[in-house]
């Protein structure tokens, strides 16, 4: 019983009854012919042997059908058994399979009425490979009836008899688009009704579905019990429990399989492994970030969360330790995180203080040349720089640049700010002149720091340099920077240089509120300016003029330069 629909486009599609195959187990034996329905498969059983009289070889019989079908067959597939009568004695599994496996060159429609005559002419004897095949072709186009039926029919006249990889591709397919209870219905099946024992592929399968496309509690306690009939569990079954119980956030009992993978041997994939690392470093972040304080003195004592300021402290690091036992453990079977959670991983190690183990991470992903390597410095070189260990942090940037490694500015001014802070003013320069032989660009910071340990030490003509040279990247210094370079300027009796930085920096203030575009405040400012005997710079005077033509106002400019600018 064959029913042939029509969808929007004018397409065919075919719907195979699923009531026909109930009605078939009670009035047609094992080895009669089954209903002319539309069923997809992969691979059939050969159960026919070729006549003798047949010289051709399966190759060119599986071109001569496909050539028929093209060709011969119309549209609606009525005339399939008058075109392709002549082959019923001569199909076998491997001729199937050939046809079916051009489904491009016929599709979609001829191909399932090509299965569907083939299939009942053969009795649905069919070779395990070709149901699979068959299943996956079906799946692939959400026919999901259609694979029901299939299975029935094919498990109607095998005796019942269904391989674990067809079900275990009905069960992916199903999860995979959504169809979680039926995905379960299916595997719940397998010993009633299609007599087939789950076996590992079938497990990792359904656990997949539980764990990755539909992970919630209830889904992770019911791939938990399933987990467990598990004989004998490989890699991708406990990979997926290791994701589902993360995702949930029980990483106890994630830790629990871990370890017991690790006992028995079992080494866990790579996304398995930093879905655990990094939720074990996340969960460490949050153990950082809060703190519980009980509030007693009401009548009702309760318990409330507030921020933790000192948050970098060790004692918050009850998940990182088992992230590092996890992260040696796969580490000595041969297995490496990803760069991005490599790098997670020595950051949270960093701000709980633990650097010890995060240059012993930071070595060993030198040593496998991984590219998160430069991010590893810049991350363990900022946390020594925060404690300051001068020699430790020296010694990494002096590997840094050993291994042709480009520091990032923030690794510079790290360095910088520490050795300002502790006085190693020489060492500071040095780093400095490193950084402009690197062409790596100072900004507001490096030269903060550099210019206020100089005014320390009373070196005005050294921080008169720097704080020029910033002006002229277009850094605005800070009220308290510029004021240290003043007062030093004063001191040394050097009050030309005082005007003239105090023009410096005028100008450079007029050229910022021009490029962001406040015009009411840099006509204002080129008032005060000119009022106070200020000139204008030649840049600050064109940055001025074409900012105000722009808009349309050249002549409240030119009027204000006429009246007010001294000559």
């Amino acid at each position: 019983m064959l029913c042939v629909l029509r969808n929007r486009n004018g397409g065919a599609c075919f719907s195979i009854t699923c009531h026909l195959f109930n009605n078939l187990s009670a009035t047609v034996s094992v080895h009669s012919s089954p209903p002319q329905s539309i069923l997809s498969t992969n691979s059939i059983v050969p159960t026919r042997k070729t006549p003798p009289t047949t010289s051709s070889s399966s190759s060119s019989l599986a071109v001569s059908i496909c050539s028929l079908l093209c060709h011969r067959v119309s549209s609606n597939s009525d005339n399939i058994d008058n075109v392709l009568g002549p082959y019923k004695g001569v199909l076998n599994s491997k001729i199937v399979l050939r046809v079916l496996m051009s489904y491009k060159q016929l599709g979609r429609a001829k191909t399932l009425n090509f299965f569907s005559w083939a299939g009942t002419h053969m009795g649905f004897q069919l070779d395990h490979f070709v149901v699979e095949y068959m299943l996956d072709f079906l799946c692939r186009r959400k026919l999901f009836d259609d694979m029901k039926c299939l299975l029935m029919t094919v498990s109607l006249h095998n005796q019942g008899s269904v391989s674990c990889k067809a079900l275990s591709i009905c069960i992916r397919f199903l999860g995979r688009n959504g169809r979680i209870r039926e995905a379960l219905s299916l595997f719940d099946e397998m010993g009633t009704v299609f007599r087939c024992k789950p076996d590992n592929l079938v497990y990792n399968n359904m656990l997949y579905v539980l764990c990755k496309r539909q992970s919630s509690e209830e889904m992770v306690d019911l791939a938990l019990s399933i987990f467990r009939r598990i004989e004998s569990p490989d890699t991708y079954s406990c990979s997926n429990m290791l994701v589902g119980l993360c995702k949930v956030g029980r990483l106890e009992a994630a830790l629990e399989i871990f370890g017991r993978m690790d006992e028995i041997g079992v080494i866990p994939s790579r996304s398995a492994v930093n879905i655990l690392i990094g939720e074990l470093c996340s969960m460490s972040a949050k153990e950082g970030s809060v703190e519980k304080l009980r509030v007693k003195n009401t009548r009702r004592p309760y318990t409330i969360l507030v921020p933790n300021v000192g948050c970098s402290s060790n004692t918050n690091s009850g998940s990182i330790q088992p992230a590092i036992a996890v992260f040696r453990a796969v580490h000595r079977s041969g297995l490496w995180p990803s760069s991005f959670v490599v790098v997670k991983f020595i950051s949270e190690l960093c701000r709980l203080g633990k650097t010890e183990e995060a240059v012993e991470i930071l070595m060993i992903a030198e040593e496998k040349k991984l590219t998160c390597v430069g991010e590893g410095y810049s991350i363990v070189i900022r946390a020594l720089c925060e404690q300051r260990r001068v020699e430790e942090a020296s010694k990494l940037f002096g590997r840094m640049l050993q291994h042709g490694l480009k520091p990032k500015l923030v690794v510079y001014n790290s360095i910088i700010s520490m050795l300002c802070k502790l006085g190693n003013l020489n060492d500071a320069t040095r780093v400095y002149e490193i950084m402009n032989k690197k062409r790596c660009l100072p900004d507001n910071s490096t030269y903060a720091a550099l210019i206020h340990a100089n005014g320390e030490r009373k070196n005005w003509k050294v921080a008169y340099d720097l704080l020029t040279e910033m002006l002229g990247f277009g850094w605005i210094p800070h009220f308290h920077t510029y004021n240290l370079v003043d007062s030093l300027l004063r001191e040394h009796d050097q009050l030309d240089l005082c005007c003239k930085l105090e023009r410096k920096l005028e100008n450079k203030k007029l050229q910022k509120l021009c490029k962001i575009g406040q015009l009411d405040a840099a006509y204002e400012k080129a008032k005060s300016m000119l009022e106070q005997g200020i000139c204008l710079s030649p840049s600050a005077r064109d940055t001025f003029k074409d900012v105000f033509q722009k808009c349309g106002k050249l002549n409240v400019v030119r009027q204000l330069l006429e009246t007010i600018e001294p000559d």
